[in-house]
């Protein structure tokens, strides 16, 4: 479970940085501006730019992100009670050892 979940994670973190870079890149282009600064170190946007790309990013992957939570609640309740299950069976066997 670990391994999938830290699968989906790297490939969803790899997509939003593939798409901030194109965003950025396309968002100076619009303005006229270099993708360089005269150091040589890549220019920036400022955080309501950023903050513009983020709502978009968010609502266009919206439905993964609910399947994702959806999923990972899943599996961890049935973890869950599968451990009380556990936890359970071997205090009613203590308790019935106790009475004997």
């Amino acid at each position: 479970m670990r391994k999938l979940q830290q699968t989906i994670i790297a490939a969803a973190a790899a997509a939003a940085a593939t798409e901030k870079e194109e965003f950025v890149c396309s968002t100076l282009k619009a303005k006229g501006l270099p993708l360089r600064d005269e150091k040589g170190q890549k220019a920036t946007l400022n955080a309501e730019e950023m903050a513009e790309f983020y709502k978009v990013f968010l609502s266009k992957n919206f439905k993964k992100h609910i399947f994702y939570n959806r999923d990972w609640y899943k599996r961890n309740f049935t973890i869950t009670f599968l451990m009380g299950q556990v936890a359970f069976v071997k205090a009613w066997k203590r308790l019935r050892l106790k009475k004997d």
